[in-house]
């Protein structure tokens, strides 16, 4: 999978420019890696194809990639990545 087949869809539009900027901001200090990264880091790992990212600044500030994934069995899964670290956070389904 190439990168160029991913997309980046916004968590919400009310928070989307604020959460772009401390992310910009976080990638260019080396706080957070790079998509592209991330997704070999945790691509063997995730329990499908994925669909789609997010990337979320939460309440506490820490920056996640949220990642949409369909299983073999067609079940839409979210799965949670650490920006920082590529550390995955959680899975779960997405209802």
């Amino acid at each position: 999978m190439t990168i160029s087949s991913i997309v980046t869809t916004p968590a919400r539009a009310g928070d989307d420019a604020r959460d772009q900027e401390i992310a910009r901001k976080a990638l260019l200090e080396g706080r957070i890696r790079p998509l592209s990264e991330i997704i070999e880091k945790v691509k063997p790992h995730l329990p499908g194809k994925i669909l789609g990212v997010e990337l979320e600044v939460e309440d506490n500030g820490s920056i996640v990639y949220e990642f949409d994934v369909i299983d073999q069995s067609g079940r839409l899964m979210e799965v949670e990545v650490d920006a920082a670290t590529g550390a995955i956070l959680s899975i779960e389904d997405d209802d």
